[in-house]
C-alpha cells in the first residue's frame, strides 16, 4: 500500500527528532538518502536539523520503507506545509529572522566587535569548561604563526566559535583582554611556555557540522583554505556577515547594541561597559577558583581543613582592587583557596596575615569569639606561601599594620 505525505503523524516527528540527537547530524542523514539542508531547518536544543531528512526519517519511523524510499519532496513549499500541519515550524536561514523569534536566545553585538574561530579539537571539554583561550609565544623553533598572534587582537565582547572536528561545538564570548600568562590545563605544551591568555564566558553549544561551515564561510580568508578546506591552526579572524549566518545556524538571533563607546578596552575589567566588566570579574573569579583547587586540592589554605568546593573561594591575598593588571593575571600566585567558616573573612579584614617564614599570625585585634577562632590558626604554615606570591602576603601585611598604626 502506498503511504503518503498527508498520513504523517506528529508523533514520527518526534521519534525522528530524538533519532537525530542519539546519532549526530551526518549519520542521520545518511540514512535518508536525502542531502542536507542549507537553508530550510527544524530548531530543536539549540540544533538546526534539516528538515527533508528530518521528514524521511520520520515517514521510515512510521511506515518502514521499500526500495523507493519516501514520497518525493519539493523545495520549500511542500515540506514547509507538512511540518505546519504537524506543528512545527520550519526556518529559512535566507531570512533575517526566524519565523519563531522566541526560540532563539538573543544576543547583543556591536558594530566593533569582531568574531573569531577557534580549532580546539584536542581540548574542548576541558577548556571550554574553564573558560580560557590560550597561545603560546612561540613555537618550539621560536617561530611566530599568525594563528597564535592572532589572539593578541581579541577584545572584550568579541564572539568566538569553537570547532571541534566535525562540527562548530560552541559559542562563547571574550570577557577579558589578552595578558602574559603561562598555559592553563589543557594545553599540551610544557608548563613553563610562555604565552597570552583570555578568558571566555561561554554562551552556548551547538553543532553546526563542517558541511555547513564551509558553504557559509568565504574561500581563503580565516580558517579556509583557497580550495574550499579547513585550514590548520588554532584562532582565525571570521568576515562579520558570515559569522552573523553562522550565528543564526547556531540558534541565536544578534541584536544591535550601542559600542561602550571610545575609551579602548584596555583594562582587564572589560574597559567602558558594565556588563563586558561584571563578565571579566565573573570569568577571571571562575578561572582563579578552578585553577586553585587543581592546585591545592579541596582544602584551605589557611586552617587545613578539607572541604567540599563549593565552600571555598578563590581569594586575593592581596586585595583584587590593589592589583595592577599584571598583578592581577598572576593567577598562579595571587590568589589562595579559602573556606568559608571564617579564614576568607579573618584574612580579607586582617585579623591574621602571614609573615615572610609563611606563618599564619595575629594582624589586627578582635573580640574574645575572633581571639578563640585565631588559636587553630596562628603557628599554621600557609602552603599557598612562596618565592612568588611572598609579595603578595607581604603587601596584604603591611597594609594591615599600616591600617593599625592610623587607628591608635
Amino acid at each position: 500500500m502506498k503511504r503518503s505525505w498527508a498520513e504523517l503523524e506528529p508523533r514520527s516527528i518526534a521519534k525522528a527528532i530524538k533519532r537525530w540527537h542519539e546519532l549526530g547530524g551526518e549519520e542521520f542523514i545518511d540514512q535518508t538518502r536525502f542531502k542536507d539542508s542549507y537553508r530550510y531547518v527544524v530548531m530543536d536544543k539549540g540544533q538546526r536539523i534539516a528538515s527533508k531528512p528530518l521528514l524521511a526519517m520520520a515517514f521510515q519511523l512510521q511506515f518502514g520503507c521499500d526500495k523507493d524510499g519516501p514520497p518525493r519532496l519539493s523545495e520549500g513549499e511542500q515540506t514547509r506545509a507538512i511540518l505546519k500541519r504537524l506543528g512545527y515550524t520550519l526556518v529559512d536561514l535566507h531570512d533575517e529572522t526566524l519565523e519563531d523569534p522566541g526560540s532563539r536566545a538573543r544576543i547583543a553585538v556591536g558594530s566593533s566587535m569582531k568574531f573569531w574561530w577557534a580549532d580546539q579539537s584536542k581540548s574542548f571539554d576541558m577548556v571550554f569548561e574553564d573558560g580560557t583561550l590560550w597561545a603560546a609565544r612561540s613555537g618550539r623553533r621560536g617561530a611566530q604563526l599568525d594563528y597564535w598572534r592572532n589572539l593578541n587582537s581579541a577584545s572584550p565582547g568579541d564572539i568566538v566559535f569553537h570547532y571541534v572536528g566535525p562540527h562548530v561545538r560552541a559559542v562563547s564570548r571574550v570577557a577579558t583582554m589578552p595578558r602574559p600568562a603561562y598555559p592553563p590545563r589543557g594545553y599540551d605544551v610544557h608548563p613553563g611556555t610562555k604565552g597570552a591568555l583570555v578568558l571566555t564566558e561561554p554562551v552556548c553549544e551547538v553543532q553546526i557540522p563542517r558541511e555547513t561551515v564551509l558553504a557559509v564561510l568565504e574561500d581563503g580568508y580565516g580558517p579556509v583554505n583557497a580550495d574550499g578546506t579547513l585550514r590548520r591552526g588554532y584562532f582565525f579572524p571570521l568576515v562579520p556577515d558570515q559569522a552573523l549566518a553562522l550565528m543564526r545556524w547556531a540558534g541565536l538571533e544578534n541584536v544591535d547594541e550601542p559600542d561602550p563607546g571610545a575609551e579602548a578596552f584596555d583594562q582587564y575589567l572589560g574597559g567602558a561597559s558594565d556588563r563586558l566588566a561584571v563578565t571579566a570579574v565573573r570569568a577571571e573569579q571562575r578561572f582563579l577558583r578552578d585553577q586553585q583547587v587543581r592546585r591545592w586540592g579541596s582544602s584551605c589554605c589557611l586552617c587545613g581543613g578539607s572541604l567540599s568546593e563549593e565552600l571555598l573561594v578563590a581569594a586575593h591575598i592581596k586585595p583584587r582592587w590593589a592589583c595592577s593588571e599584571t598583578e592581577r593575571m598572576d593567577t598562579g600566585n595571587v590568589a589562595m583557596l579559602a573556606c568559608l567558616f571564617g579564614c576568607d573573612a579573618l584574612y580579607e579584614l586582617g585579623y591574621i596575615v602571614v609573615d615572610d617564614q609563611g606563618r599564619i599570625g595575629r594582624g589586627r585585634p578582635g573580640s574574645a569569639r575572633v581571639e578563640s577562632r585565631l588559636q587553630d590558626l596562628v603557628g599554621r604554615r600557609c602552603p599557598a606561601y612562596g618565592e612568588e606570591s611572598g609579595r603578595y602576603f607581604a603587601w596584604h601585611r603591611q597594609h594591615h599594620l599600616d591600617n593599625q598604626a592610623e587607628q591608635s
